[in-house]
């Protein structure tokens, strides 16, 4: 699968319950030194799930990380490009009902919805608390993940220090209408006729072109690939190939079919968010948003952050970054992570 198609939708060997060294898991090029790692299954709403825990010192802060797609994990990404953030948090990687290895523990996982997903966040927050002893975590949310952190951040602020929005979604209707409004400026002024004629039947929604949302998504996709619309940094695509394919239990995990089935079961939850009216959140909030980023627009989140009161706020621009910033700019997202955000 082609490495921006993953960033787009990350909107993104199986291990046993016990406990592995660090030893086991290489990126590649060096060990993950020095870091614990504590990996398993937990049950979260009657349905087993992969959790694993990345970790120098339980001292740290938690920080539990909600990825992306639906249905695709983040775990070899993280791996690869943020375990540096141990420096500073425990890691908590959860692979969500339908996806990862939970998804390869059960491929036909009751309650897929996002009140479910939502569900088993907060079902994980908890004992994450009662484990570690904290009376609250870092909540983190990247694309499709930061859809079940806002809502996690809106429902629960007790449970949580703060909440980081990794390219956040705010209304995927919208968003799909502004990245064509843009691709459509950039088709004009490139005289690429080809683009344009693509969109004309997109907004008229030709059924010959694509059949429902997340596949004409998929196909606004392809256009925004050829303006860097999605990927904005090409050099890093090499390097994501490589972290995706460098660990032993992901070398052969088949993305897209945890992708199709979550997909078929989210889709209409994905495309019917709206959080255009939300106008106070109760904790405070971190927005790290691609500068680049037209796959879920960063201007939508531009206008949400300028409305939304919170005890404190703060939007991060990635200026040379796509709907990746974590493995576009990976130093400069790892810096952020352990020299502010965990200082607040």
């Amino acid at each position: 699968m082609k490495k921006s198609f993953l960033l787009a939708t990350l909107l993104f060997v199986i291990v046993s319950c016990q406990n592995r060294s660090s030893r086991n898991l290489t990126n590649g090029d060096s060990l993950l030194v020095n870091i614990n790692i504590d990996s398993g299954f937990v049950s979260l709403g009657g349905e087993k799930q992969y959790v694993e825990t990345l970790s120098k010192s339980n001292d740290n802060p938690i920080l539990l990380f909600i990825h992306g797609g639906p249905g695709l994990p983040e775990t070899p990404l993280l791996r690869y490009f943020n375990s540096e953030l141990t420096d500073a948090f425990t890691l908590v990687i959860w692979e969500q009902r339908g996806s990862g290895k939970s998804f390869q523990n059960n491929p036909n996982p009751e309650n897929m919805t996002l009140n479910q997903l939502i569900s088993d966040a907060h079902e994980l927050t908890l004992l994450l608390k009662k484990k570690y002893n904290k009376n609250k975590i870092f909540l983190a949310g990247y694309s499709w993940g930061s859809i079940i952190g806002m809502n996690l951040a809106l429902k629960y602020p007790d449970d949580y220090i703060a909440y980081i929005g990794i390219s956040q979604v705010i209304n995927m209707k919208k968003g799909m209408e502004v990245s064509q409004k843009w691709i459509e400026t950039k088709a004009k002024s490139n005289h690429d006729t080809s683009t344009l004629n693509v969109l004309r039947r997109l907004y008229l929604k030709d059924p010959t072109l694509c059949k429902g949302d997340f596949d004409c998504f998929l196909k606004q996709h392809e256009l925004l690939t050829m303006y860097k619309g999605t990927v904005y940094n090409n050099k890093i695509d090499k390097e994501i190939e490589k972290a995706l394919t460098a660990y032993r239990d992901y070398k052969n995990y088949d993305w897209n079919k945890g992708l199709g089935f979550s997909i078929k079961h989210l889709e209409k939850d994905l495309f019917s968010i709206d959080f255009t009216n939300i106008t106070k959140i109760s904790i405070p909030i971190f927005f790290i948003q691609g500068r680049h980023d037209w796959n879920v627009p960063s201007v939508l989140v531009e206008t949400f952050f300028q409305n939304i009161s919170a005890p404190s706020k703060q939007i991060i621009w990635f200026e040379y970054s796509g709907h990746g910033p974590l493995e576009e700019e990976a130093k400069k997202f790892n810096d952020i992570m352990i020299n502010t955000i965990a200082k607040i």
